[in-house]
């Protein structure tokens, strides 16, 4: 029997339609979005903190949620964890991105030979959010989970996405994150300029210690777009591990043809399906 569901299995809810219904789906969103990782209960108060909505719409809305599967309600702590159903609609999502098993062998190799690691990532609203990686033994580092997120400002991996953008675009992405995060935006404007001349020059971008003091890392833009939307490969490596000028004029360009490698592979891959 197909474990796929039917319009019959799914949870009845009220009636979404209009400007109301749209708008309590983006609170409901908004209260999804207000965990955080390490994080597994939060109070209505947390809550509505992050989201600035009133208590009473909180309790209203995560209340839903929890009935809905998308939130897990302990009466012990009259606290909310995430619910496992988020995982189902996860899922879908990453088994669809063919990109993830083609570059995957290609990520591993690099990563093993350079003794760090390598990953793939995409925008998600103001930050990249991780789609793939892969570390080597050697690597003794954190290894950052698939779903994971890092700042756009602050990592190679962010600063690859916005120097890859059209001008009117990083202007526009920019503003976003200024609104958002004022101080660290102004503290990393130099360096986001800095990326975009990288990315010129080099072919890749940098971010010597600013995630973790103890990784440098290097990230490229792939050619490939899915549906439309930039991806982009990076690799951190120990700083001790580093020689003087190694990661501009050794990891970078390896980065830089690992990229090209999964690119071209992706084209063969859509020719085939096309023909």
């Amino acid at each position: 029997m197909s474990g796929r569901r039917t319009s019959a299995s799914l949870p009845v809810v009220a009636d979404a339609s209009g400007a109301d219904g749209a708008q309590t789906l983006v609170k409901g969103l908004a209260v999804l979005r207000a965990f955080r990782a390490g994080e597994r209960y939060l109070g209505n108060s947390d809550i509505a903190e992050r989201t600035g909505f009133t208590r009473p719409t909180v309790s209203r809305i995560a209340g839903t949620l929890a009935q809905l599967g998308y939130l897990r309600y302990s009466e012990a702590l009259g606290k909310y964890a995430l619910g496992t159903v988020l995982l189902s609609l996860a899922y879908p999502m990453l088994a669809g991105l063919t990109i993830r098993q083609i570059a995957r062998p290609l990520m591993k190799g690099l990563a093993d030979e350079i003794e760090g690691q390598v990953s793939m990532g995409m925008p998600a609203d103001c930050e990249m959010v991780f789609i793939e990686t892969s570390r080597s033994p050697r690597h003794r580092h954190t290894l950052p989970e698939v779903g994971a997120t890092t700042s756009m400002l602050v990592s190679a991996m962010g600063r690859a996405y916005l120097a890859a953008l059209t001008p009117a675009a990083r202007e526009a992405m920019l503003a976003r994150l200024h609104a958002q995060e004022p101080e660290l935006a102004e503290s990393f404007a130099s360096k986001v300029d800095q990326a975009c001349q990288d990315l010129l020059q080099l072919g890749f971008t940098r971010s010597c210690g600013d995630v973790r003091p103890e990784l440098h890392a290097c990230a490229v833009p792939l050619r490939t777009r899915i549906d439309g939307e930039i991806v982009v490969v990076n690799c951190s490596v120990p700083a001790y591990k580093l020689k003087r000028g190694q990661l501009e004029a050794g990891v970078g360009p390896q980065l830089v043809a690992v990229a090209r490698q999964i690119d071209s592979a992706m084209g063969q891959s859509l020719y085939s399906r096309a023909a």
